[in-house]
C-alpha cells in the first residue's frame, strides 16, 4: 500500500534543506551564512530562509550575532566534549534503566538494531550513520521513558553532525560490531552499573579519538573556520 503524501510547508522544506547542508558538511563549521545567498540557493523567500535559520539556531547548529551575521556552529574540542558528555549522561541513564527493568521492558529494539550493524559496516557513510546512531537510540527508546527519549532526540542532529565530521576525516575508523559488542553484552546481560559504565567507556573512547583527531587536523590547518559566505 502506498504511503500518504507528506505535506511540508515551505518553512519546513527550507529548514530541512539547511539542516541537511550543515549536518552533511556542505557548509563548514564556522562558515558565514547570509540570508541573500541562501535565498538564491534554496529558491525560497528571504523570510522563509530566515525562519529556517532561527530553527537551526534553536538546534544549536547555527549561531547568530545580532545585527551582524549568521554562522554555522563551531566544531572544536570543547564542542566535541560537550556533545559527547551530554550524550553519555542520557544514554548512561537509559542503559541503567534498561538493565534494571530488562525483564519487563524487553530488548527487542536493541537486538534488532545490533543485528543491523554487520551489513551496515561497509555500506557507506549514510548507512553507517543510520545504523550506529540507530543502535544508540534503540536502548533509549527501549526504556519507554518519554522525557528521556525526547531530550535524547534533541541531540540527534548534533550527534549526526559530529559523526559525519568524523567519518569525513576517518572513514570506518571503528568497525561497528566490535566497537559496540561490549556495550550490547552489558545491555543484554549486565548489571545496571555495568550497563551504564559500558556506555560511558564507549563514549569516552569516542571523545578521546575525536578530540585527538581535531587537534591533528588543527595542526595541519584543516579545521580553521571558513570565512567565505554561504
Amino acid at each position: 500500500m502506498r504511503q500518504p503524501i507528506q505535506r511540508k510547508s515551505l518553512q519546513d522544506q527550507a529548514t530541512e534543506w539547511l539542516r541537511e547542508a550543515i549536518v552533511r558538511g556542505d557548509f563548514a563549521p564556522g562558515a558565514v551564512l547570509t540570508e541573500l545567498t541562501l535565498t538564491e540557493r534554496i529558491g525560497l523567500g528571504r523570510g522563509t530562509v530566515r525562519s529556517a535559520l532561527f530553527a537551526m539556531e534553536a538546534q544549536e547548529l547555527v549561531t547568530r550575532t545580532p545585527y551582524s551575521s549568521w554562522r554555522v556552529a563551531v566544531l572544536d574540542a570543547q564542542a566535541i566534549w560537550e556533545i559527547y558528555t551530554l550524550r553519555a549522561a542520557f544514554e548512561g541513564l537509559a542503559a541503567r534503566i534498561l538493565a534494571q527493568r530488562r525483564a519487563a521492558l524487553g530488548t527487542d529494539l536493541v537486538e534488532a538494531a545490533f543485528a543491523a550493524l554487520p551489513a551496515a559496516n561497509d555500506g557507506g557513510t549514510d548507512v553507517r550513520v543510520a545504523a550506529d546512531l540507530g543502535f544508540h537510540a534503540s536502548f533509549v527508546e527501549q526504556t519507554g521513558h518519554q522525557h528521556l527519549i525526547r531530550r535524547h532526540g534533541l541531540l540527534a542532529d548534533k550527534m549526526e553532525w559530529l559523526y559525519r565530521w568524523s567519518e569525513a576525516h576517518w572513514p570506518c575508523r571503528q568497525p561497528l560490531v566490535s566497537d559496540h559488542q561490549r556495550l550490547f553484552d552489558a545491555l543484554m546481560r549486565g548489571s545496571p552499573e555495568a550497563a551504564e559504565q559500558a556506555v560511558r567507556d564507549h563514549i569516552a573512547e569516542s571523545i578521546e579519538l575525536d578530540v585527538a583527531g581535531f587537534y591533528e587536523l588543527q595542526g595541519r590547518g584543516a579545521t580553521t573556520p571558513q570565512q567565505e559566505q554561504a
